[in-house]
């Protein structure tokens, strides 16, 4: 994982290892301040370490990994399986409701989760 979030960000090579970690970390903690507390940093420190070695913000890099989990689940079902299919993609990759799933979908996609599998 850590090389994705470097080839992500385009990252050079040699990145801080709390930086790799706090991505990790980041997407399955509810909040920032506890991987930042487990790697001895204030919650900002830790969000500028990340933006600094990565290239990205903390919270996109989250976000991405999150829409990533939830696109994998629903292809994994073979498509987007409904309403429930994208809310129950949505609760187990870590958004807070459906709604949050298909505002980053189209954030980073531009399309919403319902697209998948040929649908519009």
């Amino acid at each position: 994982m850590g090389t994705e979030a470097a080839a992500f960000a385009g990252a050079r090579p040699g990145v801080d290892p709390r930086a790799l970690h706090a991505v990790r970390a980041s997407v399955r903690a509810s909040r920032i301040d506890a991987v930042a507390a487990e790697l001895g940093l204030s919650p900002a420190r830790l969000r500028a370490l990340v933006a600094a070695e990565i290239g990205v913000p903390l919270a996109t890099m989250r976000q991405w990994r999150r829409l990533r989990e939830a696109f994998g689940s629903l292809v994994g079902a073979g498509g987007a399986g409904g309403a429930e299919g994208i809310a129950g993609a949505a609760a187990e990759a870590g958004f807070a409701d459906q709604a949050h799933l298909t505002r980053a979908a189209r954030r980073f996609t531009g399309r919403t989760p319902g697209s998948l599998g040929g649908r519009r």
